[in-house]
């Protein structure tokens, strides 16, 4: 069976997306002075910060549980627009945004059946 060419620019998304999360994860897991800092200013520690990120993002990138990755991985963002929000930081929130978007993106064009599901539940 052909895998049509949407599914491959979702899978294509999805890896870009993946791979930036989980290179922020490692980051926050190694312990980055300019992260710590900002650990400090969310009161979380960023090695927990970075493990629950790294744990999302591998949820994310498997098929089975794409969607409950992404659902995580939409709170970690809501969190880091909320925090940078509330900084004033524009150019960091909209990054966020920006990446938020992509990752929903990335996961409807992997999984075809998934975008009807997610319309009707709006209505």
């Amino acid at each position: 069976m052909k895998t049509p060419p949407f599914v491959w620019s979702g899978r294509v998304l999805s890896g870009v997306v993946a791979a930036f999360l989980g290179l922020d994860a490692a980051l926050k897991l190694a312990g980055r002075p300019d992260l710590l800092q900002a650990g400090i200013a969310l009161e979380a520690p960023p090695i927990l910060l970075g493990a629950a990120l790294l744990g999302a993002t591998l949820l994310y990138a498997l098929p089975r549980t794409a969607v409950l990755g992404t659902l995580a991985l939409s709170l970690a963002l809501s969190g880091s627009i909320a925090a940078q929000a509330s900084a004033g930081d524009a150019s960091r929130l909209l990054f966020a945004v920006y990446v938020a978007v992509l990752m929903w993106i990335g996961l409807i064009l992997r999984k075809p059946g998934l975008g009807p599901i997610l319309l009707r539940a709006v209505r």
